[in-house]
């Protein structure tokens, strides 16, 4: 059984059976014959069959080629973010001592970094170290947070709920590749900050899902 006295092990039992950050974009989307996609029912399934057990052994992850490349280079990113941003009072939360935070009971999720404390939260920091160049190149090109909503929805989705859960002013996506030769062209900050209508929906889809979940529980 998982330890809940090892940081990651008790990030994976808090996770357990809710909806996170990570992938509360399967249940935005509005389908053409009801309130959710098949991607969206099969994610809140999920959540109801973890619910309803126990937590033997780490889950495993969606994207996993992707997220072990990611968390390859993620602290180098962070120092070449604080490099670049001059945010020294950022703090990280990855690798083998992440955070859970909860915006209720069955949600919440797990920034990369933040700067504040407690409920006092400022500014979050979201980092993606792309598995393929091209992502980087395409992520270079970004303008603003609406690019990345447009491109990336999943990702626009994961920080607006994290700006949700924390009341923070808002976020940095931080794409990261050392590969690039021009030492210029390897990080591409972006600003991001709280989209009202967006975060509007997403909590009234998060109540939905909690409601079908329930349902799902109470009929098995």
């Amino acid at each position: 059984m998982i330890n809940n006295t090892d940081p990651k092990g008790k990030w994976y039992l808090e996770r357990h059976g809710k909806f996170t950050a990570s992938m509360v974009y399967k249940i935005v989307p509005n389908s053409s014959t009801g309130l959710f996609t098949p991607a969206g029912w099969n994610y809140i399934q999920d959540r109801a069959i973890e619910t309803m057990t126990y937590l033997y052994e780490a889950p495993e992850i969606e994207f996993v080629e992707a997220l072990v490349h990611g968390k390859a280079y993620e602290e180098n990113a962070f120092f070449e973010y604080i490099e670049v941003s001059k945010n020294h009072n950022m703090r990280h939360f990855g690798g083998e001592n992440p955070i859970y935070l909860e915006y209720n009971e069955y949600s919440g999720g797990s920034p990369d970094g933040f700067m504040g404390e407690g409920t006092n939260i400022d500014w979050l920091l979201e980092i993606k170290c792309p598995k393929n160049p091209k992502n980087h190149f395409k992520y270079m090109g970004f303008k603003n947070q609406w690019d990345l909503k447009e491109s990336r929805p999943e990702y626009y989705a994961q920080i607006q709920f994290l700006l949700m859960i924390t009341k923070a002013n808002g976020a940095h996506f931080a794409s990261y590749d050392e590969r690039f030769r021009d030492t210029t062209k390897r990080l591409k900050i972006i600003d991001v900050l709280p989209d009202k209508k967006f975060a509007d929906n997403l909590d009234i889809k998060l109540r939905m899902a909690q409601k079908e979940k329930l349902k799902i529980m109470e009929s098995f």
